[in-house]
Parts: C-alpha cells; sequence; structure tokens
C-alpha cells in the first residue's frame, strides 16, 4: 500500500516534465536567403544579387540580425558626352559586396509582422575595368583614369512585412534606404566625400529553430 503513493507521484512528475517540454519557448533564431534588387540614386540600372540573413530575437518584439549580400554584376554608365568626332560614355564595371549587422523592431500575429529595422555595415566594390564606349572615345582615351575604390560605410534603414506559413517558416519583403558615405575616385564622388541614398528591395524566405 505504501507504494501507491510513490508510484502516484512519479507519474505526477513523469506527466509535469513531459508538459513542460511541450511549453518550451518559441523558436528564436532564424536563417534566410534573400534576393536584393538595389538601385542607386545616381543611376538608372538595377542590381540583383544574392543574401543570407541570420535573425536572433532578444524579445517577442526586438532581435538583432545581420546579412551578408553579393552583386556580381554592377555597372555604372556615365552620362552621354560630345566631341568634335562624337559622343562616348564612360562605363565601369564591378562587383558588389554588403555586410549589415543591427536592430529589428515589429510586432506580429500569429500569420503575420511588421517590422522596422536600421543597421550599420560596410559596402566593398571590386573593380573589373573602367572603359569608354562611343566614336568620341577616339579624342578622349588617353584622358580616361580608372577608378578606384574603397570599403565604404554603409547604413540600412527601412522596414516590411513578414508572413508566416506555419510556425516555423517566414516569408519577408522589405524596402528601405542603403545610404553609402562615398570616399572613392569613382562615380557618384570625384573629389571630396559625399552620401548617396539608394533604394533597396528585398524577398526572403527564412527558416526558424
Amino acid at each position: 500500500m505504501k507504494r501507491i503513493p510513490l508510484v502516484a507521484l512519479m507519474w505526477l512528475v513523469t506527466c509535469g516534465a513531459g508538459a513542460a517540454a511541450a511549453q518550451a519557448p518559441d523558436e528564436r533564431f532564424e536563417v534566410a536567403a534573400n534576393l536584393n534588387m538595389l538601385r542607386l540614386s545616381d543611376f538608372s540600372n538595377l542590381r540583383t544579387g544574392l543574401g543570407g540573413r541570420l535573425t536572433f530575437d532578444l524579445t517577442p518584439h526586438v532581435a538583432l540580425e545581420g546579412e551578408l549580400a553579393f552583386y556580381p554584376t554592377d555597372r555604372i554608365e556615365g552620362p552621354l558626352n560630345g566631341t568634335g568626332v562624337g559622343s562616348y560614355r564612360i562605363v565601369g564595371d564591378r562587383r558588389r559586396t554588403d555586410a549589415v549587422f543591427g536592430v529589428k523592431v515589429g510586432t506580429r500575429s500569429e500569420r503575420v509582422g511588421v517590422f522596422a529595422k536600421a543597421r550599420p555595415g560596410l559596402t566593398r566594390l571590386a573593380d573589373r575595368g573602367t572603359a569608354c564606349e562611343g566614336p568620341g572615345c577616339a579624342v578622349i582615351l588617353m584622358l580616361i583614369a580608372p577608378y578606384t575604390y574603397r570599403t565604404e560605410f554603409a547604413f540600412d534603414f527601412g522596414g516590411g512585412i513578414e508572413l508566416y506559413p506555419s510556425t516555423r517558416t517566414v516569408a519577408r519583403f522589405e524596402m528601405g534606404d542603403t545610404m553609402i558615405r562615398h570616399r572613392s575616385f569613382a562615380p557618384p564622388c570625384f573629389t571630396g566625400e559625399c552620401t548617396s541614398h539608394n533604394l533597396s528591395t528585398r524577398l526572403g524566405f527564412g527558416y526558424r529553430f
């Protein structure tokens, strides 16, 4: 008869442990892949790249996140100018790598969430050659100086919306302003320093764990 309370106690402990495991906190890490689109304020063509993002939830409303993005083609075309033998345009080919890390703040329901982000970081441009296009190049060819690039400070600010198809998956759309502080001998600044404001758009899909 003395064994009955002991068995009952062990049964209650086992059930309590199972219930505690079932009520474990929500997943706090998220890994995601992005399709990134960047339109520089001084040039009309759109750059498309791929990115990866890691997010860690500090609270239900505040998270830290970092992102690395690579744009294999970042072509810039200067304005069309004229000479006595015809027009010409200076063209620069390069690759772009962006790395940002910062804070995401927002709120969510079971199926949808909204957020704002502020993420400082760096952007690195790799030169792939500077060229001249057009018949006027015959006159100014000897005057063309290749562009030179430095690693520049960047700041990504914006917001977006998230959809949750399941408890562990996240579909995300975001827009923002990627501000870049230019110090390189290249457009948009050739002398001194300047800051450009560039429209950035991202489509991403993530997994929480």
